[in-house]
């Protein structure tokens, strides 16, 4: 699919409906299913629970062939929509786990209720993203904390495979399919919203 067709799609669906009927399923552009499925194995492995207590997508332009949302890098500088999936990519994954998210939500609550000064513990942006469902691991404390070095050890083993191409590989880890729906509807909500202003 090209930018222009996924221009397209956008006014004739829900922002929801973008997410569960063209975003989500299918091929990834850049990931083969083989490599889906050793993602899924990895993580439940890694966690000690059944490969089906684990679901992955790949996102982001690993997934559609092309990014949709502008980065603004560290240097200022803007890295602008629909550029393509090339050397400078990451590979984005949306895992959903309730028991993966439960094992490493534990050791962060256990962490504040040893750490807070105050109650409640001021988790910055950690719990930012946590009210809505999900755990983003870059800002997990920095904190020797079991579960989460284990998530970002397997995720640096992932970066640095062939079957990746050496690229990135980051996680967001979901408590629930409808987390993570809600979460990525929202982003094409903000895209949709950045498409009439240039109509």
């Amino acid at each position: 699919m090209s930018p222009d067709e996924f221009k397209d799609l956008i006014p004739r669906h829900s922002d929801s409906e973008i997410v569960t009927q063209i975003v989500l399923p299918g091929a990834a552009a850049h990931v083969s299913d083989e490599n889906i499925k050793y993602l899924s194995l990895r993580i439940a492995e890694t966690f000690g629970v059944e490969s089906d207590e684990v679901r992955l997508h790949v996102v982001g332009s690993a997934k559609l062939g092309f990014s949709l949302s502008e980065k603004r890098k560290k240097n200022g500088e803007i890295l602008r929509r629909y550029r393509p999936f090339g050397s400078g990519s990451d590979i984005d994954l949306a895992i959903i786990s309730s028991k993966v998210f439960s094992m490493i939500w534990s050791d962060l609550s256990a962490y504040a209720y040893r750490n807070a000064k105050y109650m409640p513990w001021d988790s910055k942006k950690l719990g930012d993203y946590l009210v809505h469902g999900w755990l983003r691991p870059d800002h997990f404390p920095r904190a020797r904390l079991s579960r989460c070095d284990l998530w970002k050890d397997l995720f640096r083993s992932l970066s640095s495979d062939r079957r990746f191409g050496w690229k990135p590989v980051r996680g967001g880890l979901f408590y629930a399919e409808s987390d993570m729906v809600s979460y990525y509807s929202r982003s094409v909500k903000e895209y949709r919203l950045a498409l009439e202003l240039v109509r």
